[in-house]
Formats: structure tokens, sequence, C-alpha cells
């Protein structure tokens, strides 16, 4: 049998009964660590039996060896009293009032004190104070006594007091099996082996001659998982050189932002149910953006208020600009595009963006309280519900993705509006990936935007649930990720 220069060391020390790895290291000349190896490789051929046996211990802290040392505050205290007593702020006086304040409190639970009440001051008066057993018990810890000699309760005590802390000590007990003995009875020789062939032992020529160690390249070894991108950011990655290859350019803005931004100029009116505390997360402090530029919040609070010059009746209500001062984490990145289109206002117009968002959903499998959204907006001159359509049918094609359908649905801000669903390639269930349609005038009017704009807001883990095949959307991240998952996801890589 095949066994390295190590195997045949330990081997050859290994009798009927169990010794340590230290032991064996001791009389081999090994380290630990290498007679621990050689005995794994022993036991994986038939020739060792190996266990681990696991050594409870207790070691003192910083402050157990003080009191160790110096003893306990409470025996400290008591055998500085007098007989007859002193009041407890003559005590604050001599002593540090940490340790006055930690020994009253032992002094009273042991007995060792009896405390009276004098004139208004508290009077300590010592009373027999035999060895306790926390004392003898820090006494042993010094000495190195066995854990199991060791008082249980006194343990508790101490380690309550953080004074004491338990220790672990793993110890390998190797014994030869009797496979092993009938090659040891044959014999073992030992001979210097090389690990490793340098090129200096080859320019040499001192190799030749000398017994190389044998490596048996099919045995298990343990499974390295390199590091790579997660299978979001890879996501986004690939989203955004989607759309910058279809022409679009990338917004950015804040995740903190007023509600005039997240949802007024959205058309949303005030007392929509989306803007409750139900459904967006407010910010505590501070509550209030500190200014919104003028002429644009005149503008909306009117096309709210009657529809301005839009034809429409607006909300019919006094819109309220303090709650539109309001700061929220933003519940969709629309709150982006209408930043953007306060200041790209003509055709033609191409944005997106690839952000995360935040929401007070249920979680379930297809929803988290945050996500990321790839948002989008085309601004041009007779755009309509057809060019939508074959702008998603165009982006999901790049991810092979061929089968989209539609769904009419209603947006305060969008009309007409459509959602959009991907077919799961396991379940074969329709899964929604994203809302749309075509901005309302009431929404354009205030940015002075006088042609079609067509927008939409598609979640990228609901697309990676297509692209990937898993059927929960907690296995990408949270405390409930799938780790396997995550590390049999193929790294994407882009030249």
């Amino acid at each position: 049998m095949d066994l390295s220069i190590n195997e045949r060391l330990v081997l050859r020390e290994l009798g009927d009964a169990e010794a340590t790895t230290n032991e064996i290291a001791a009389r081999t000349g090994l380290k630990p660590e290498a007679v621990t190896q050689a005995a794994a490789m022993l036991a994986d051929k038939g020739l060792a039996l190996v266990r681990e046996e696991v050594e409870i211990g207790y070691a003192l802290s910083d402050e157990g060896k003080k009191y160790a040392d110096q003893g306990l505050p409470e025996r400290v205290i008591h055998d500085a009293l007098p007989q007859e007593g002193t009041s407890l702020d003559d005590l604050k006086k001599k002593f540090p009032q940490g340790t006055v304040n930690i020994a009253t409190g032992w002094l009273r639970q042991k007995g060792w004190a009896k405390f009276e009440k004098r004139d208004g001051q508290t009077i300590l008066i010592p009373q027999a104070a035999p060895r306790s057993a926390d004392e003898a018990t820090l006494e042993a810890i010094v000495l190195h006594r066995p854990a199991k000699s060791l008082d249980p309760k006194a343990i508790k005590d101490l380690t309550k007091r953080n004074l004491v802390r338990m220790t672990e000590a793993k110890e390998t007990h190797i014994k030869i099996s009797d496979a092993g003995q009938r090659v040891k009875a044959a014999g073992i020789e030992i001979t210097e082996e090389v690990a490793q062939l340098t090129p200096e032992m080859i320019a040499s020529g001192s190799w030749q001659g000398k017994a190389f160690r044998r490596f048996d390249v099919a045995a298990p070894v343990l499974q390295e998982y390199g590091g790579k991108k997660h299978i979001l950011r890879m996501g986004i990655d690939t989203v955004k050189r989607t759309l910058i290859e279809m022409g679009f350019k990338e917004m950015e803005g804040p995740m903190i932002d007023a509600e005039f931004y997240v949802n007024d100029l959205l058309f949303m009116p005030q007392d929509h149910p989306a803007r409750t505390h139900w459904d967006q997360f407010s910010i505590k402090t501070p509550k209030y953006i500190q200014r919104l530029p003028e002429d644009l919040v005149a503008r909306v609070s009117r096309v709210h208020r009657d529809g301005g010059d839009t034809g429409s009746l607006g909300w019919n209500y006094e819109w309220d600009e303090m709650i539109a001062k309001k700061l929220v984490l933003r519940g969709h990145t629309t709150s982006l595009t209408a930043r953007y289109l306060a200041k790209h206002n003509k055709p033609p117009n191409k944005y997106f963006s690839v952000e995360k968002v935040f929401r007070n959903d249920t979680i379930d499998q297809t929803h988290l309280l945050e996500f990321c959204q790839i948002e989008g907006w085309v601004m041009d001159h007779h755009l309509s519900l057809r060019d939508l359509m074959g702008t998603f049918k165009e982006f999901y094609k790049h991810f092979g993705i061929t089968t989209v359908k539609f769904k009419p649905t209603y947006n305060p801000y969008t009309e007409p509006s459509m959602e959009i669903y991907g077919r799961h390639p396991r379940t074969g269930r329709w899964i929604e990936v994203g809302n749309s349609g075509m901005f309302r005038d009431e929404m354009l009017a205030p940015f002075g935007v006088e042609c079609d704009v067509m927008a939409w807001g598609l979640s990228l883990e609901r697309l990676m649930m297509i692209l990937y095949g898993y059927e929960d959307i907690r296995d990408l991240h949270g405390p409930l990720c799938n780790i396997d998952f995550l590390r049999s996801v193929p790294a994407i890589w882009q030249q």
C-alpha cells in the first residue's frame, strides 16, 4: 500500500491503546497538524481509527484574573469592615464606587453583612464570612483543576459576573486498526520523500534518485467557491448594457425624495391609499425637504385642483404643499423620471435607470420590501401603445424571452396602461414582470411637454426568475437567501 512518509511515521507509533495527536507528535517530531492530517489519511485507507473529543474547560477573564489575585469585591469590603460597622458613604470614600456597588449586592446575597439604617445613613455590620464556593472555584481555575471537579453553581454565578468564560478544546484520538496491524507487522520502511519538484532541481539534476511523494489526484477534495458578482449585480449590468445598446441614456437620483417627485408630479392624489404608511416608508428625521421649485409647484397644484389647461377636471381638492414636501423612501423610480422630465422636456429623449425601490408590501415568493426596478421612458411625437409593446419585445428578446403577454390595467398617471407578463420556465405560470403606459396630459402639462411619452417600470428580480428558473424571490437576497443557488449561478463574462 502506498503511504506517505508522515503516514508511515504515524502508523509506526500507533499501538493497541489510543494515543492523542500531541502524544504522537512528541514521539515522531511532527507538528500536531501534520499528525492529524496523516491520521485522517490512514483512516480513509482503513489503517487507523480516529475519533474527536471536545474537552470543556474554563478560563478567567481579565477582571476574573484581577479578583483571583486581589479577592472578590465583597471579600475586600467585608474584610475592611470594623466590628461595629461603617456607613456606606464612608466606604465610598475609601474604595472605588464601582467596587462598593458590586460588593454591596453580593454582601447582602451571601449574608456577609447586615444592613441597618441609622440617622438616615446605611450602616454595614460584618457577619461571619466563610470561604465561598465561587472563591474556591476561582482558585481551582488558576490551578488548572479539571472542569468536572468545579462547582456548577459557582461556575454559573462567575459566568454571569463575566469573570469566567467556557473554553472548548478539540483532541483527536487515534488507534491502529486490524488492517493497520498487518501493514505494521509486515514492516514499515521510512525513506525521505520530496514533496515538490522545483526548477532548480530540474536544472541541477538533483532530482535523480530521489523518492517523490505520490499524490492521489482522484481523492475527494473540499469544494472551493471563488468570488464573483451577485446574480442581481450581473443582471443589472446586463440590463444597463442592453438599454444603452438600444439608444437609452441612464438616469440617477436620490433614494430618499420628497413626495412631490415620488407622487405629486405623477398626478397621484394626496389622499391616494398608496401614499399612506401602509404602502410607503416615511422618513423620521429630517421629515421635510427644504424647498421645491415654485413655478413647478404652482402648475402641479393647479392640475391637481382643476386640471389646469389640460381639459381634465383634476382631482377637485385643495392641494397641500406640506404633504408634497414630506420625505419618503421612493416606492418607484418614476421619481427619477419626474426629475428628468423637468430638465428634458423637448423631444426626442430616451432615458432609463436600474435602481432600488422600497415598498411596505407583504413579503411572499414574489414580493420584498425592497427590489430593483428597471425604469424607462421615451419622448417623441406620434408614439402609441404599439411602440411601447414593440420596445418590450425588443428588450426581452435580448434575454432570450420571445413570448410576453400584455394586460390592460389602471395607473393614476398613464392612460392607456398595461401590465407585462412572462412565463416561468419551471412552473409554466405567467408572472407579472412590469407595468407601463402612456403618460397622461395631466402629468406632462406641468413640465411643458407637448408630445407623447411612453414609460414603464419592470422588476429586475422577476426577470431573473424567468431567466434562472428559481421560484422564490427570497432565494436571491435577505435572511432566507439560498446560498447554494447563488453559488451555482454561472458567472457572466463580459469582454
